[in-house]
């Protein structure tokens, strides 16, 4: 159930980055915080793939490039890669606050 959730969250995220539409923020750089704010879940939500899912803050922002009304932002990549990192590691210390789990998961257990 739990990789379930996360295939549709991932779904989710190519739907958001890459619909030609993209709706405006009444804060100013509130993109950024959205950007944010969706890797951080799927760091969270994926900390144990991590290193499957590191590729997307990249790869997400880059095929904006290919989007009509879409622009690539270094800015937004920065915001990915900073949400996802801290999403990984607050998931890590989350599920692993009582069990010490180790970042580098070995499957199987």
């Amino acid at each position: 159930m739990r990789r379930g959730f996360l295939l549709l969250y991932i779904l989710l995220l190519l739907f958001l980055n890459l619909t030609p539409r993209v709706p405006s923020s009444p804060v100013a750089n509130g993109d950024k915080l959205v950007h944010l704010v969706e890797f951080v879940a799927l760091g969270f939500f994926g900390w144990r793939l991590w290193a499957y899912l590191l590729p997307l803050p990249f790869l997400l922002e880059f095929l904006q490039l290919f989007v009509p009304g879409r622009t690539f932002s270094p800015a937004d990549m920065a915001a990915n890669l900073i949400g996802f990192a801290l999403g990984v590691l607050f998931g890590w210390w989350y599920e692993g606050s009582h069990e010490g789990a180790s970042l580098f998961h070995k499957g199987g257990d």
